[in-house]
């Protein structure tokens, strides 16, 4: 969609394209309605006048995006770019304007976003699961021989003549056990942390 407006922000020319686009006929547009202001989105107004009027300054020249209302109440994403009309003498006699649907432009950059937000997730989740896994492992070994010992030591004194430096020297082997278990819980929390 295209349009020409004057120095003061007046419709001059609006292209046909305005009726697929918008809804509107191009003698609406020109006669009955205020274009381009009665199609801009309310919650967006305040912005768009502001941009209209640093245009028809001369002090824009970028792209903006506003939402715009079809006839039927609907709306879309727009991304309007603005330039000036120069006439043949070097005059400047206006503005021409391009409209651009980009919602679903916007749409495929939000999936994009929340698919990011999404893999990041995931990825915390695995790393997750992995240092558990790790710990699990970690752990495992030294509470196998933990539990071996501990065994062993209720089936010397099951007998009864046990020797106590036996049961002892597995008490011994058991609380070592016990120590490096708990230094395995604290080398992967510090991994976590770090």
């Amino acid at each position: 969609l295209e349009f020409w407006l004057s120095p003061e922000g007046k419709l001059l020319w609006i292209n046909p394209s305005v009726e697929r686009m918008l809804g509107y006929t191009v003698d609406e547009c020109l006669s009955q309605i205020n274009f381009p202001a009665d199609v801009i989105h309310a919650e967006d107004r305040v912005a768009a006048e502001f941009q209209l009027r640093q245009a028809l300054r001369g002090t824009s020249g970028q792209g903006y995006s506003f939402r715009l209302c079809r006839k039927d109440g609907g709306h879309f994403q727009a991304l309007i770019y603005e330039a000036p009309l120069i006439d043949g003498k070097g005059r400047h006699t206006g503005w021409m304007a391009s409209v651009l649907d980009v919602t679903e432009r916007r749409r495929a950059e939000e999936l994009a976003r929340q698919q990011q937000e999404q893999l990041q997730f995931t990825s915390r989740l695995v790393t997750m699961g992995e240092m558990a896994s790790t710990l699990a492992h970690e752990l495992n070994q030294p509470l196998a021989a933990i539990a071996s010992y501990n065994t062993g030591c209720l089936n010397l004194l099951a007998k009864g003549d046990a020797d106590t430096r036996d049961i002892r020297q597995a008490l011994e082997k058991l609380g070592v056990q016990a120590q490096r278990a708990g230094r395995c819980r604290c080398v992967q929390v510090r991994r976590a942390q770090g």
